[in-house]
């Protein structure tokens, strides 16, 4: 288990992170207080306190508290453990619960690094332990649990129990955390890190075998989860674009492996994991195959990624029928033509006598042919001072996790594990 954290460490990038919270409560937070850097914040200046080991953010206090502020991921990752159920009204800095954390949800990054998210609202919590979970994903709301002196949210960045500034400055030793920091006395953005367009370095053709490597020219590593797997991946990836001219169902083939590569399919030209479309994670060197219903003038791109930093050579075939139906006004008379405005009796129209194949033919009750189907700006942010509108912010000093010791490591080595375990299969985690 450890030798799989230190591989996963040590092929993984930085990852970077965004803001955690929504785009329509983004305006409703501001810093109260960044970690303690000896005596100054991350700029050299005052918004911090001392022994304070994150960056705390209020969110408009106990008003805002009921309003509800969601409190997301600030990158994709797996969940490791979670805290629930603790009194969410504490103002004194002292209050018991999760080992002064009080509801809170730590995430285990592809990088090693974990991030934690302290002092939620009781309940709020929409995540458990095992879950695998995308940048922006919804973790809770702010609240002011455990040892708080108002509602915020602590935002903490610890690597194999090292205490990390996510922010870089004159004043911080780290080389920062966030896409975009953002401006002394704001808040860092709201981009998630590989979210940006895919970078596709080759584009595939239908019928054309390609010889490739997941490691060549043009590969990256941005790519750490995809939306219709339960995996994280270490990379790298390679990614092929391709546009669809027919409606059909195509086939992705991958042949010739040495190593444990995965195939994947997403729509669109973002490589979102939300944009997933299929995928095939056969175990060890398997061949991958994965067939999906193309939709005609639909963009796709077509990836191989590296199962636990895994590379190889391989073949890559996109296969395609040509018997798809483009469904346009100009009928080429192909097998499939489904009956278009100009149809002029191909070989799939039935011609009853209740069909006269006219241009404007409604399908009504006349009309035996088959239904046919469709395819398918952020305000500025008021600096604020160290203690915020209603003081905001943790106890000086925090305590333990309240059981996040030792077991609960192994706990994150077991959930990134459980893909490796039996005989040669990799069960999706829970």
């Amino acid at each position: 288990m450890f030798a799989l954290l230190l591989l996963l460490v040590s092929t993984a990038s930085a990852q970077s992170y965004i803001f955690p919270t929504t785009a329509q409560d983004y305006g409703d937070w501001y810093p109260t207080a960044y970690k303690d850097e000896g005596g100054h914040d991350w700029n050299c200046g005052s918004i911090y306190y001392a022994g304070h080991n994150g960056s705390d953010f209020g969110g408009g206090g106990f008003a805002g508290m009921a309003e509800g502020r969601d409190i997301v991921a600030a990158a994709g990752g797996v969940v490791d453990y979670t805290n629930d159920g603790v009194a969410d009204d504490c103002t004194t800095g002292n209050c018991p619960g999760g080992g002064g954390f009080g509801n809170y949800v730590r995430v285990l990054h592809a990088d090693g690094k974990h991030s934690y998210y302290a002092h939620m609202k009781t309940w709020s919590l929409t995540v458990g332990t095992g879950d695998v979970v995308t940048c922006g994903q919804k973790l809770g709301e702010m609240g002011s649990s455990g040892n708080s002196t108002g509602p915020h949210l602590h935002f903490e960045v610890q690597n194999a129990g090292d205490r990390l500034d996510p922010f870089a400055g004159a004043c911080s030793p780290s080389p920062g955390f966030w896409v975009d920091q953002g401006a002394h006395g704001a808040l860092p953005g709201l981009t998630c890190d590989g979210d940006a367009p895919c970078e596709a370095a080759a584009t595939l053709s239908c019928g054309v075998p390609v010889a490739g490597s997941n490691d060549a020219a043009g590969s990256s590593t941005t790519v750490l989860s995809y939306g219709c797997t339960s995996y994280l991946y270490s990379g790298p990836e390679f990614a092929w674009s391709w546009t669809a001219a027919l409606s059909e169902p195509v086939t992705l083939s991958m042949t010739g492996l040495s190593a444990d590569l995965d195939l994947f399919v997403t729509e669109g030209t973002a490589c979102a994991p939300t944009a997933c479309v299929a995928s095939s994670i056969s175990p060890q060197s398997d061949d991958e195959v994965v067939t999906f219903d193309a939709v005609a003038g639909t963009t796709y791109h077509l990836l191989v990624d590296g199962w636990e930093g895994a590379t190889s050579a391989f073949q890559i075939e996109l296969s395609c029928t040509g018997l798809g139906d483009d469904d346009d006004a100009a009928n080429d008379d192909d097998a499939a033509d489904d009956d278009d405005a100009a149809n002029d009796d191909d070989a799939a129209d039935d011609d009853d006598l209740a069909d006269d194949d006219d241009a404007l033919d409604d399908d009504d009750a006349a009309n035996d042919d088959e239904a046919e189907t469709a395819g398918p700006f952020y305000p500025e942010m008021e600096r604020r001072s160290a203690l915020g509108d209603g003081g905001e912010g943790c106890a000086a000093q925090v305590g333990g996790r309240g059981g996040a010791g030792l077991w609960l490591l192994l706990t994150s080595f077991l959930a990134l594990a459980l893909r490796s375990a039996g005989a040669g299969a990799r069960p999706p985690t829970s």
